[in-house]
């Protein structure tokens, strides 16, 4: 082995140009895949960040008639799951929630927060950098409201102050104090950054109320199976026990990657580590192609081997031995790429929502999946040409004449690789075209909404049981005067309050429409919702084509209206004027209807969520019949909307001086920080489809040339004989074209049945799985560059003057 590792690095260092292409090649596609491989790891695999963090689990209720269903966990339940179970170092809980902060002096800022059992940090081992953790005092009822700030907090809002602890604040509009800061990077469970103490109360006691989620750290001789059938023998007593609340509910165990990972983030990463995995066998088809060329031009070296003695395993351990140390090389070329790849992603995903606990790095898995990749790599792309090379016919491999020689396998085998690599970049680029197609079409998606000129901010009013704001009456109140308001800043030409933004998605519910019953097993008709105010309509500049619009009396009582859509006029009432006619919603699985609402307008088309294909008709509603707290402020300018911000803080700091805004941007911010995935996703796919392009547009160039090349002496007699050059680049061109019609034919029949991955994925918009036009242009280009690939040596060829190539051998 040691000899036959030294001829291999001699024989490199010799043939340095076909060793340097070989490298790249593959250092290429190992390299992607490593950077992808170590997203999917960081997503997907790694523990959090966390000691233990390899046990830590979730638990949840389960509605048993409906086995994949998640809910979550009431006070209660959690509390007969904690003190029963056996197979926990503990159980805490945690209740998402707004988080407001201010105080006198220092504008006040939102957060994510969370109300956390006492012992949850205790249990994760995480400790404060500053100040104490919480207390079981902290937790009973009617102790001082005390909180825990994430480092970010601290850094961003006091400037790292060393005694913070102990600083009163109010917090959602009540006084409490910060006792103490969480280390750097601390945002448990997910984007936190604000936590206070979950207490009893008369509400959260009830069984029907579930609004926990629930986290554990599994024994270190448990597993989640032994730990699950533990939590349902609880949940089967707290069933006979409580049928009225807890009837066929279950408990769900689950890892945490598994609860917060979703189905589509997994489908989107496992989708590119199989893109990758495509570019990857497109790299060693090229390479073996490389490699089975040179096999074939040392036949004689080897039958010399063979002659003096050498058995064909030895040939074939000595063939593999230098296309695995290729193979490290690329590899070790790869990890150079994969960390700048790793770390151009992590860059590109900053400011997209992403969890804290996903850190973009490389680890053991990586280093490993990297070795392992190049081995299996170097055996892959070395074997076929070993075998083939080492089946040597010696009295035929050591004649002087060898140009000739090459046997028909070896030119079919070239071929089925060249086929093969053609029909994986088809899928690729498919992908990407209909990624890139997408992205163009986002930009289009309402052009005639004015959007560099709109200033947009989300709020939310406090409305809980005996908050500010917990009247409809007054979240009307307090939006009418801030529109008021605004609409008298200088500079501003619309103002409204809306819901959700143009093209950033909607509400949603289930109608009836009147003198269309519905019967019992009748699916109701779903349709999208948009709470808005009277001038919103007319500050996208989206027009009424039939009726008005609303009103500033408009959804008192007695006045439900509704202005809907022109597809949701044509879908209900296809036959009849929509003005004037009367639809009403259902609520919850009981089909209970509200009040039915009279048609007062239709207004155009306007595309709310560009990425459900599927999306249903839209109607509005008037803000001052529904109250909604959360809404979108959109105030529209003649100038540069973000110089507005510091005048709409001002006002609204007038109205309410503990209410925040967030989410500042221009609805061009907004939109474009929507579409990220599209950007980010695009140009990965994009790079991923231009590389195996380039790789199969080589091994195409490639196996033509050298085909053409064994067969000069064949060209010569033809061209003596009184073949034109059209008939020689004809010749040529012909086996090239052949193999690139069948990869194309078996290319675009996998990419049209797979592309529907993509829109499973939801990464489309404004196109389908099966477009056309982005199948044709992927087609026309295969071909193009197909062609001028078998170009360039077809016309080499017939350039060879007869009385040379009849020279050749």
């Amino acid at each position: 082995m040691l000899s036959d590792l030294r001829f291999a690095l001699r024989l490199i260092a010799t043939h340095r140009w076909f060793s340097v292409v070989v490298v790249l090649t593959l250092a290429l596609g190992i390299g992607i895949n490593t950077t992808v491989f170590t997203l999917v790891n960081a997503v997907l695999f790694k523990p959090v960040p966390v000691p233990r963090g390899e046990r830590l689990v979730t638990v949840a209720g389960q509605d048993l008639t409906r086995p994949d269903s998640r809910r979550s966990l009431s006070y209660p339940d959690y509390l007969e799951f904690k003190t029963n179970t056996r197979s926990f170092d503990g159980l805490e809980a945690a209740q998402g929630q707004g988080a407001v902060i201010s105080e006198s002096g220092n504008p006040p800022d939102r957060y994510v927060g969370q109300r956390v059992t006492p012992g949850l940090f205790a249990l994760l081992q995480i400790p404060p950098v500053a100040g104490r953790g919480f207390s079981a005092e902290d937790g009973k009822p009617g102790a001082p409201e005390v909180l825990l700030i994430g480092y970010t907090v601290w850094k961003n809002r006091y400037g790292l102050d060393p005694n913070i602890a102990g600083r009163a604040v109010r917090y959602n509009g009540a006084s409490a104090t910060i006792i103490g800061v969480m280390p750097e990077g601390c945002r448990f469970p997910n984007r936190d950054d604000v936590w206070s103490v979950l207490k009893p109360t008369e509400d959260l006691e009830k069984r029907t109320s579930r609004q926990l989620q629930v986290f554990g750290i599994l024994k270190s001789d448990t597993d989640i199976p032994a730990a699950s059938a533990d939590l349902n023998v609880i949940a089967q007593r707290l069933a006979k026990e409580f049928p009225d609340t807890n009837k066929d509910t279950g408990a769900l165990l689950r890892t945490f990657h598994d609860t917060y990972n979703g189905a589509g983030i997994r489908r989107v990463f496992i989708t590119m580590l199989g893109a990758v995995g495509l570019v990857l066998l497109i790299a060693c088809a090229n390479v073996a192609n490389l490699m089975l060329s040179r096999a074939i031009g040392r036949q004689r070296e080897i039958a010399v081997r063979a002659s003096l003695g050498a058995t064909r395993w030895q040939i074939i351990r000595q063939l593999l031995v230098e296309s695995v140390l290729l193979s490290l090389l690329g590899g070790a070329l790869g990890l150079a790429i994969a960390a700048g790849g790793v770390h151009l992603f992590d860059l590109a995903t900053q400011d997209v929502g992403k969890p804290y606990w996903i850190q973009f790095s490389m680890d053991f898995r990586v280093f490993g999946y990297i070795a392992a990749v190049s081995i299996v790599c170097g055996l892959v792309f070395g074997l076929a040409p070993a075998l083939r090379a080492s089946r040597v016919d010696l009295a035929h491999a050591l004649k002087d004449g060898t140009l000739g020689s090459g046997s028909a396998s070896g030119g079919k085998l070239t071929a089925v690789l060249v086929v093969f690599q053609f029909a994986l970049t088809v899928i690729l680029l498919t992908a990407a075209g209909l990624v890139i197609r997408s992205f163009i079409a986002s930009h289009n998606v309402n052009d005639f909404v004015p959007r560099e000129r709109i200033f947009t901010a989300r709020m939310s009013l406090p409305g809980g049981k005996g908050e500010r704001y917990a009247e409809r009456g007054e979240r009307i109140r307090f939006y009418e005067t801030l529109v008021e308001r605004l609409a008298g800043a200088p500079g501003v030409t619309h103002v409204a309050m809306t819901s959700h933004l143009p093209g950033l998605g909607n509400a949603g519910g289930d109608v009836e429409i009147e003198g269309q019953p519905l019967a019992k097993d009748d699916k109701p008709h779903r349709t999208a919702l948009n709470v808005l105010t009277p001038t919103y309509l007319s500050s996208i500049g989206l027009p009424i084509v039939q009726g008005r619009g609303f009103n500033a009396i408009d959804g008192e009582a007695g006045k439900e209206v509704a202005i809907v859509t022109a597809a949701f006029a044509a879908k209900h009432w296809p036959q009849q004027p929509a003005v004037g006619q009367r639809f009403r919603f259902l609520e919850g699985q009981e089909r209970k209807p509200k009040e039915w609402l009279t048609v007062i307008g239709v207004c155009a088309n306007i595309v709310q969520s560009p990425q459900d294909v599927d999306a249903p008709p839209l109607v509005y509603l008037p803000h001052r019949q529904e109250g909604w707290g959360g809404m979108t402020m959109l105030v529209r300018t003649g100038a540069d909307p973000a110089g507005l911000a510091p005048q709409i803080r001002a006002i609204v700091q007038q109205l309410d001086q503990d209410l925040p805004l967030f989410e500042v941007r221009t609805l061009t911010g907004a939109l474009e920080r929507n579409r990220w995935f599209l950007v980010v996703f695009g140009t990965l796919f994009l790079t991923f489809a231009a590389l195996a392009l380039l790789m199969a547009t080589i091994g195409l160039y490639a196996v033509v040339a050298h085909a053409t090349t064994r067969r000069t002496r064949e060209i010569g007699i033809r061209m003596a004989l009184g073949a034109t050059a059209q008939n020689i680049i004809r010749l040529v061109l012909s086996r090239g074209l052949i193999q690139l019609g069948i990869g194309l034919v078996l290319g675009l029949a996998g990419a049209y049945a797979s592309m529907f991955l993509l829109g499973r994925m939801n990464m489309l918009v404004g196109t389908s799985p099966k477009d056309p036009l982005v199948f044709s242009a992927v087609a026309a280009l295969l071909v193009l560059v197909g062609i001028a690939a078998c170009w360039v040596p077809a016309r080499r060829a017939a350039r060879i003057a007869p009385t040379v190539a009849l020279r050749v051998e």
